[in-house]
């Protein structure tokens, strides 16, 4: 029984390894075709294109809030050449006179119901600065940034094991749509992986013995 014991424990402290990783930043393919898809989508298509986005507008699909933190423009759904009918972004009203003078500046933070272990943003085409997402944990603490590549849509996305609380992308000329994330498993999971790990174990045991 403690040797078994044993084994679970190392099965969770290979768990506690894996949770502790840096998250890792990616790009793939936006709207139309969008790639890759995962979790829970947030289109933005749900209201007519010039409606402002109100911060709980998508409690009901556990994004807690979504704000445009500068008070930049005029927060709201806009015409997408993205992802049609609407993206979301400041306008061309958005400016915080430090750079391309372009508009559609701003700075979004995402919050979520509950911890994510991968969320991902399609990012419109940037002509000024390039844009920075930032993913942190329930306390705030920044758990890793991405630069957005410029010069053409794209689609950006984190996949970490350390639970995503916020996501906030800040950047000049941009817009943002097809919102996805995709919850940490619950510690039922864990818990199943670790006891899948503690039968393998037992396996190879028994394997050796009759070798």
């Amino acid at each position: 029984m403690q040797a078994k014991l044993t084994s679970l424990a190392a099965s969770f402290a290979l768990l506690a390894s894996i949770g502790s990783a840096q998250a890792a930043f990616f790009s793939g393919t936006p709207s139309p075709t969008l790639s890759p898809t995962f979790g829970t989508l947030v289109n933005f298509d749900d209201k007519p294109t010039g409606t402002a986005i109100g911060a709980g507008d998508y409690a009901a699909f556990g994004v807690t809030s979504i704000t445009e933190t500068e008070g930049l423009g005029y927060f709201a759904r806009y015409g997408s050449s993205q992802s049609s009918p609407n993206y979301v972004g400041t306008g061309f009203g958005g400016e915080r006179g430090t750079d391309a003078a372009l508009g559609w500046d701003g700075t979004i933070l995402i919050e979520f119901a509950t911890l994510m272990s991968k969320v991902g943003l399609g990012v419109a085409d940037s002509r000024g600065g390039p844009e920075i997402m930032k993913i942190y944990d329930a306390s705030m603490t920044l758990i890793e940034t991405g630069v957005v590549p410029t010069g053409a849509n794209t689609y950006s996305y984190f996949d970490s094991a350390v639970g995503i609380k916020y996501l906030e992308i800040r950047g000049d000329f941009f817009a943002i749509d097809d919102l996805q994330f995709k919850p940490v498993p619950e510690p039922s999971t864990y818990v199943l992986f670790g006891l899948g790990l503690l039968t393998l174990v037992g396996v190879r045991r028994r394997l050796r013995k009759s070798a």
